[in-house]
């Protein structure tokens, strides 16, 4: 009997052969979605590399005024006498209240508003009263400008010995801490000081530095204060108070226009007394000064006063008593800074119980305005690098408009122009060309005219991808 065959090993059954074709077939498939989700973030990314993000903030295109809305100057303590604080607003058809430390003022359409203090007060605009808000403290022969806070200030020829002292105040207006740096520019240059390293004010507190008690120094120093966080508002109180003598001056010392390499100090004339040239060169090496007087009919070089030489990061002081008690100095209005790198600059003037200041003063490209009391005021203004017509506008303390006077200034030349005596207003409008200006009052106090802020300046916003 024949065995049958044995089945062979390879031959398989045909339902099994099926299944492991289905098996292979369905390992072998690719499932859409999983596609899609490799593929769209792949894509994503590959177009975003393409493009080209744009800043939020466009440097092509210019920044665009807004009105202000909101603002606050700070009016430094009185000195003796000096305790009448005046205020008003460029507009002279815009009337509201401002908002003081003490209470609310009413300021009238054109009108000066005047009250009494002794202390630190805050001035603040809210709506139509925030713009161009100007006001000023005065009283007992002497005046100063209430400032807003500044992020980066000058003062030129401050004192920290036992002839000469200064007391620094640094006020904050806002409810979060500030922090400054004060940057001291000594004979010898850049001096470091600690306790002015990092200087925080409280919110809404004021804070003051004898600098005879921070930087016992002897000779002139100046001070540059950079704000890192917050705002500050600053002022100066310089003394002069010569050993062995009865005469003490005392007044505020205005701050100086940023470094520049060609500067004006407006207010300057012929007279008796000390008179000091205060130069700081911030920059780390040495440059020449070179001074030029400024008179109605010409300008010049004083012939007994050479190239002046400044180290970098220091402070030079030099007497111009000689010159400016000359003949040459007769009609002087200005002194003219002229030099290979940017610097500060400031006159001392001290006679007796009088002490003034003329500091280097930023071009007005627009209108400037400041407030008067009573007695007699002039206006000096110089500067133009080409003729530049100027108007004098005037008001009365109730608003009333009073002639307005018209002058041209020619480059190489300055002007000094008597004020009316009812004026408690003075604007300085200019067509275009920029000039400095100042107020001289009484026998001794010179205050900048500064620009007039009527505006926010707001970058421009462009759509950015990040």
């Amino acid at each position: 009997m024949t065995p049958e065959p044995r089945p062979s090993r390879r031959a398989e059954r045909p339902d099994t052969r099926d299944r492991r074709r289905a098996l292979v077939s369905g390992q072998r498939s690719v499932n859409p979605l999983t596609v899609l989700a490799f593929v769209i973030p792949l894509a994503t990314v590959g177009l975003l590399a393409t493009v080209d993000p744009a800043p939020t903030e466009d440097s092509a295109k210019p920044p665009s005024a807004t009105p202000l809305t909101s603002t606050v100057v700070v009016c430094p303590p009185a000195l003796a006498g000096a305790d009448t604080l005046q205020a008003a607003l460029a507009d002279p058809d815009v009337s509201g209240a401002l908002r003081t430390s003490g209470a609310d003022l009413e300021v009238g359409s054109g009108a000066v508003a005047t009250w009494r203090t002794k202390g630190t007060d805050l001035l603040r605009g809210q709506g139509p009263t925030a713009s161009g808000l100007v006001a000023s403290r005065s009283g007992g022969g002497i005046a100063t400008d209430c400032l807003r806070p500044s992020s980066d200030v000058w003062f030129a020829g401050v004192g920290a010995g036992a002839e000469h002292s200064s007391v620094l105040r640094l006020v904050n207006p806002d409810g979060g801490p500030a922090i400054a740096d004060v940057v001291v520019h000594a004979a010898d240059g850049i001096r470091e000081v600690a306790r002015l390293r990092g200087v925080a004010v409280p919110a809404r507190d004021e804070l003051t530095l004898d600098l005879a008690a921070v930087l016992p120094e002897r000779d002139d120093v100046s001070l540059h204060i950079q704000v890192n966080r917050g705002r500050l508002a600053s002022s100066v109180v310089d003394r002069v108070d010569p050993l062995g003598s009865d005469d003490r001056a005392v007044s505020w010392l205005p701050p100086a226009a940023a470094p520049a390499t060609d500067s004006y100090l407006p207010g300057v004339r012929r007279g008796e007394g000390d008179r000091t040239l205060v130069l700081t060169n911030p920059g780390t090496d040495q440059t020449l000064v070179r001074l030029r007087a400024v008179t109605p009919e010409s300008e010049f070089a004083p012939a007994d006063v050479p190239e002046i030489a400044v180290p970098g990061g220091a402070t030079v002081s030099v007497d111009l008593g000689a010159f400016l008690r000359s003949r040459a100095a007769a009609g002087l209005v200005a002194l003219r800074l002229q030099a290979d790198a940017p610097v500060v600059g400031l006159l001392r003037t001290t006679d007796g119980n009088t002490l003034s200041h003329a500091v280097a003063t930023a071009p007005l490209t627009g209108s400037g305005a400041t407030t008067l009391a009573g007695g007699d005021h002039r206006l000096v203004v110089a500067g133009a690098q080409e003729p530049s017509d100027v108007r004098v506008r005037q008001r009365a303390a109730d608003g009333t408009p009073l002639k307005e006077r018209r002058l041209t200034v020619r480059p190489g030349q300055g002007a000094r122009l008597d004020l009316a005596g009812r004026a408690r207003w003075v604007e300085v409008v200019v067509d275009g060309v920029p000039v400095v200006a100042a107020v001289e009052s009484g026998a001794g106090t010179v205050r900048p005219v500064r620009e007039l802020v009527t505006d926010n300046w707001v970058p421009h916003v462009g759509p950015a991808l990040y």
